[in-house]
């Protein structure tokens, strides 16, 4: 893997959990929930990755973003391994990868305003302060995801799983980002909803020329959302290709079976 080819990629990530230890405190039972994993993600483009819960998927992600760290293994954004980032170099990063998660109402502060939510990074990031500058900005975003400016006042309770996931969205687009890892962001939606949501992430990505990596346990809508396609099977990459390759000749049965259960 040439890490300058990626905006953000990772170079055999392994990731082990300690289930239990020995009365010295050594381990005696460990889950390898990630197993040698190299995937990366280009300016721009999708690169979905895919596999049933337990396959290490959304861990591999975590670790992508830093929010989780590796065993061993590093990571890499814009060819620099952020483990050797200077302050200002992870501050960057730390803003430029950004998450959308699958149940965005848990990751919103409750006591919060749509307003604060939004308003929330770009204080926290050092990006602006209050004033009418920012007013603008976050109206702006609330017109990108599609709601009308009103919504500002209301609180995530008041809010519809849909509305919710496109405040979510609005809240990782305001940063400017270059990558957004899409961890599930439509799988707790109605069918209806889903389709606007993907839609929706695919119109900003054409205008807004991010990256995304999009997680989710459906090679059907991983294959319409990305441009290549990483199948996960018990932590480890088993298939790779472009996601007409993989979902149109796959080679291997665990994918044939993802996809037939697509497909039903």
């Amino acid at each position: 893997m040439n890490k300058e080819d990626y905006v953000l990629c990772g170079e055999n990530i392994y990731k082990e959990y300690i289930l239990a230890k020995n009365l010295i405190g050594k381990p005696i039972k460990v889950f390898k929930s990630v197993k040698g994993i190299e995937l990366g993600v280009k300016c721009g483009e999708t690169l979905g990755v895919v596999g049933e819960s337990g396959s290490g998927k959304s861990t591999t992600g975590e670790i992508l973003g830093d929010l989780q760290k590796p065993t061993s293994g590093n990571v890499y954004y814009m060819g620099k391994n952020i483990s050797e980032m200077t302050d200002e170099e992870y501050r960057k990063y730390r803003g430029d990868v950004q998450f959308i998660f699958q149940d965005p109402k848990s990751s919103m502060n409750p006591k919060f305003n749509i307003y604060e939510v939004l308003k929330e990074p770009l204080i926290t990031l050092g990006i602006m302060s209050e004033g009418e500058e920012m007013d603008n900005l976050i109206k702006d975003y609330i017109q990108k995801v599609g709601l009308d400016e009103d919504i500002l006042n209301k609180y995530p309770s008041r809010l519809s799983g849909g509305q919710c996931q496109r405040i979510a969205i609005a809240r990782a687009l305001i940063v400017r980002p270059k990558v957004i890892i899409c961890d599930e962001p439509v799988s707790a939606l109605d069918v209806s909803v889903q389709a606007q949501i993907l839609n929706l992430l695919r119109d900003l990505q054409k205008e807004l020329k991010i990256a995304y990596i999009f997680i989710s346990h459906d090679i059907g809508i991983v294959n319409y959302m990305s441009d290549r396609i990483a199948v996960m099977y018990l932590g480890e990459i088993i298939e790779t290709g472009t996601a007409d390759e993989v979902f149109a000749t796959p080679k291997e049965d665990y994918t044939k079976k993802l996809i037939s259960c697509a497909l039903i």
